[in-house]
């Protein structure tokens, strides 16, 4: 978990409607899903979850000086669905 807790309004949040996250591993892996958790509409304060990602793709890097990643899935975050999606590397 990139957060240490779930408190609605306690997020890492990116300005404007695009971000980019990179996370270092001490270790080499070979993911096979990726999740991504939002608080659902039910616990947003506004009744909407706006700010819910949309959109996102995930690359994986050799390391930190490689310039392009391997694209390991394109996903959408389904607003309507469950708080916590499950996304499988497609690649």
């Amino acid at each position: 978990s990139v957060q240490p807790d779930m408190y609605p309004g306690n997020c890492w949040a990116f300005k404007g409607s695009q971000g980019y996250l990179v996370v270092r591993l001490s270790m080499k892996i070979y993911p096979t899903a990726f999740t991504l958790e939002h608080i659902s509409k039910a616990l947003s304060p506004t009744g909407n979850i706006t700010s819910a990602p949309r959109n996102f793709s995930v690359y994986g890097l050799d390391d930190e000086y490689q310039e392009e990643g391997k694209l390991l899935g394109e996903y959408v975050y389904d607003q309507d669905g469950e708080p916590l999606q499950t996304f499988p590397v497609m690649v």
